[in-house]
């Protein structure tokens, strides 16, 4: 039993799925180099302003969201051949809209300049709009793939640890969820976001992880 559980492991640890998994999650929460690169924004304005126009380094945080949505797609790509069952491949269809959600977001430019700029006026900036919906519509596309993992392990003969992680993360964006409401109009909102950037990593790391077991 314990060969056989060693043997599942190597196998998962050189699952090139895996490891696009992990490149996506961690590129996608970048925001901790805006401490060392942008300081200003990092401390007072929300990341999508480290991407902003003309703010310095937004090269680099555009690329890296780019970079894991690519990352992203590749392994969605990798797994579609490989999954049985229109529940895994609806979660991979879900979690593939999420990474090229997230790459136009990344394209399309967010123009305000300072963290204390009023943005232009999105009925005179259509880009704006594009980006605040792929920015919003983005993280649904990782709760739904999240929730139907947990759908088919209930329904599978998955172990409760196993269960009990895609339902850990689902609780997590719940939480989540209350303490953004809670700081709603109170400082902090970029801590709150961050927090949310995070838990996405998290949700991209344990969805391409347990579709990577399951396939």
């Amino acid at each position: 039993m314990e060969q056989s559980a060693t043997n599942d492991n190597r196998a998962l640890f050189k699952n090139p799925t895996l490891w696009l998994g992990v490149v996506a999650a961690v590129l996608y929460s970048s925001w901790p180099l805006g401490y060392l690169l942008n300081p200003g924004v990092a401390h007072t304005a929300l990341a999508s302003q480290l991407e902003a126009t003309r703010q310095p380094y937004n090269w680099l945080f555009i690329g890296c969201d780019i970079a894991s949505g690519l990352a992203l797609l590749a392994a969605g790509a990798i797994q579609w051949r490989r999954a049985h069952g229109w529940l895994l491949r609806l979660s991979i269809a879900s979690y593939a809209a999420f990474a090229a959600l997230v790459i136009v977001a990344a394209l399309v430019p967010f123009d305000c300049d300072t963290p204390g700029a009023t943005c232009v006026d999105p009925l005179h900036s259509p880009l704006i709009i594009i980006h605040g919906l792929a920015s919003i519509l983005s993280p649904a596309g990782l709760l739904i793939s999240i929730a139907l993992l947990l759908r088919r392990l209930l329904r599978g003969p998955a172990s409760l640890k196993v269960r009990l992680l895609p339902l850990a993360v689902i609780i997590s964006w719940g939480l989540l969820g209350l303490v953004a409401y809670d700081r709603y109009h109170h400082s902090g909102e970029n801590l709150v976001q961050y927090g949310f950037i995070s838990i996405c990593s998290l949700s991209v790391l344990v969805a391409v992880t347990l579709i990577g077991v399951a396939a």
